[in-house]
């Protein structure tokens, strides 16, 4: 009998388990999106931003493009962790996102101008309050890092630093 991740962990349905046949040996294999604890919020959040209305900031304000909201999904699912906090995730006049996160540990702030051109910045304890900054395309692995850090406590981090 196969059950989902859900069944098994008495989480969220959020993902949609579907069952393929493996090419070589016949076997029937679950494949099941991982369980993200903000991923219900943030998708409804993108869904939302994607059906502003033109003029939407009282000026020339365009909805978030499907582009962009699809890409901001992926690259959350691929750099947060299911315990990671949810983030903020604010629309810009030409259809960006700013996605953020403000945090005892720190901020880290996610500007996605178009999929592949996202600028990042973090100011925490250890950057001092200018931050730091990086432009990013398609390896998010220096954001995984970051979000981490955030959710660490913040005595663990004190004993990291001294």
């Amino acid at each position: 009998m196969i059950r989902s991740l859900q069944t098994l962990r008495g989480t969220s349905t959020a993902s949609t388990p579907g069952v393929m046949s493996h090419p070589n040996s016949g076997a029937r294999v679950l494949i099941a999106d991982p369980i993200r604890e903000w991923r219900d919020m943030v998708l409804k959040r993108l869904n939302d931003l994607c059906c502003l209305d033109a003029g939407w900031d009282g000026y020339r304000g365009v909805p978030v493009s499907f582009e962009n909201a699809n890409f901001a999904l992926r690259m959350l699912e691929a750099s947060c962790p299911s315990e990671a906090p949810a983030p903020a995730i604010v629309p810009g006049p030409a259809g960006d996102l700013q996605i953020e996160w403000h945090t005892p540990n720190g901020d880290v702030e996610l500007h996605v101008q178009s999929p592949y051109k996202v600028h990042a910045w973090r100011a925490t304890e250890a950057t001092g309050p200018d931050g730091e900054e990086i432009k990013l395309t398609n390896n998010f692995t220096v954001i995984a890092a970051w979000i981490k850090e955030l959710g660490e406590p913040v005595s663990a981090l004190e004993a990291a630093a001294a």
